[in-house]
């Protein structure tokens, strides 16, 4: 039996200006093999039926829903305009004639391309990337921004996008990746795992170079509203799993740069998280705000944490955010409790360089809670807290040493304790 990689050792970090992974791991041989390329659309004649993209699907504000069919030609699309030129050609798009249904008339693409495939060719990650389309003539290709056309243009945030792939053998360890209101479902079928992936675009700060993603200075070479993931596996020496967990936890952020997978780290039972973007804006003054999401199972939280009630979710766990000197000053947290999951939010951050830390509150005692609820009827409203966020700072040099004196003004004492405390006018201090 092959020897399951540690979680503190395991760190993938997404290119900020590709979208591609870079994985620092021990060296293992893969037992997970994955299709060479980016995967095909399920039919009867693809290659590889066990690792393919089935369906899917768009979903409006108002709940209309509106299932997309693959096609390899451009016809139907709507063509360059003047929100989109057309960028790379692309091997198709999922598109329907009732574009416009869910809000997408005015959007400036007419289907989007998803692209799944290996993180790269060293691990069994699947990486999915949503990409907005149009016709180049009787082709398919990227819907790009005019005045910068080695980027796509924004996805629309208002509608929801479900993506159901089918992934082979893969039991899911952790999902993460770039996105909002994301929700992950799997279910085992005779040959395969089906994985559906749910949410919506998020504006994230482009980078030119990871450098950019470094100290205060670094500015951000556009902002556009992607949406993207990634699977990784638990039944993989390069894969992801704490023991006894169920593979549904996801974690997102809207900074590419450093997005890894969570860290657990059994010793001390904190959980951390990072990500990191360009600190400033394209204008080269705005502070870009970052957020993050964690959906914890309440299954794992027991695991995890020992958490037996999840209505205690708000007290029992310490959300902080760790900084550099000078990082951001004003987070929020909110921890809810819905359909089985506790959700935790934290957002309003500075970049280029927070983490998201979640441990046990020390001072959280079980044997006092209530027995827990049916998870079922939990609604965020029931369970929900929201608080500012614990801030730390990464120190930088050791706290000065302080000294208390004693002060006397006849039958008066002061104590006054500091680096070099001084009695106030008319005191003395006593020897």
């Amino acid at each position: 039996m092959k020897p399951k990689v540690q979680m503190s050792r395991v760190f993938v970090a997404l290119a900020c200006f590709l979208p591609s992974l870079i994985v620092i791991t021990p060296s293992a041989q893969a037992s997970i093999n994955l299709p060479k390329g980016s995967w095909q659309v399920c039919s009867e004649s693809t290659a590889n039926p066990n690792y393919c993209v089935e369906s899917v699907l768009l979903i409006s504000q108002t709940g209309v829903k509106a299932p997309l069919t693959w096609s390899t030609s451009g016809a139907g699309l709507k063509s360059a305009n003047n929100l989109a030129v057309a960028g790379k050609v692309l091997p198709g798009s999922w598109s329907t004639s009732s574009w416009g249904s869910v809000g997408l008339a005015d959007s400036g693409y007419g289907g989007i391309f998803i692209d799944v495939k290996a993180a790269n060719e060293f691990v069994p990650w699947v990486f999915v990337d949503v990409q907005p389309a149009i016709s180049n003539g009787g082709n398919v290709a990227l819907a790009a921004n005019p005045t910068s056309p080695n980027y796509p243009i924004s996805l629309a945030q208002e509608v929801t996008i479900s993506i159901t792939l089918r992934v082979g053998e893969i039991q899911t360890g952790v999902t993460f990746g770039v996105g909002v209101d994301v929700s992950v479902d799997t279910k085992q079928q005779a040959a395969f795992s089906t994985m559906t992936i749910e949410g919506n675009p998020v504006m994230v700060p482009s980078a030119k170079s990871s450098k950019d993603c470094v100290g205060n200075l670094g500015v951000a070479t556009a902002l556009i509203r992607q949406f993207q993931s990634v699977i990784v596996p638990k039944n993989d020496p390069l894969g992801f799993d704490v023991a006894g967990t169920s593979g549904k936890l996801y974690v997102g952020s809207n900074g590419i740069c450093k997005l890894s997978t969570p860290i657990w780290k059994a010793e001390t039972k904190h959980f951390v998280y990072s990500a990191s973007a360009p600190r400033l804006a394209p204008d080269g003054t705005t502070v870009n705000k970052g957020f993050y999401r964690a959906i914890i199972p309440v299954a794992d939280a027991k695991v995890l944490w020992g958490l037996t009630n999840p209505n205690d979710a708000a007290k029992a766990l310490v959300v902080s955010l760790i900084t550099s000197e000078g990082g951001t000053k004003v987070a929020t947290s909110t921890i809810a409790v819905l359909n089985g999951n506790i959700i935790i939010d934290v957002s309003n951050f500075d970049f280029p360089d927070p983490a998201l830390d979640i441990a046990l509150n020390p001072n959280y005692s079980s044997t006092s809670a209530q027995a827990p609820n049916s998870q079922d009827n939990q609604t965020p409203d029931a369970s929900a807290s929201t608080q500012p966020v614990v801030n730390t700072q990464k120190p930088t040099a050791a706290k000065p040493k302080t000294i208390t004196i004693i002060c006397l003004k006849g039958k008066l004492t002061k104590k006054l304790t500091g680096v070099k405390p001084i009695c106030p006018k008319g005191y003395t201090r006593k020897k």
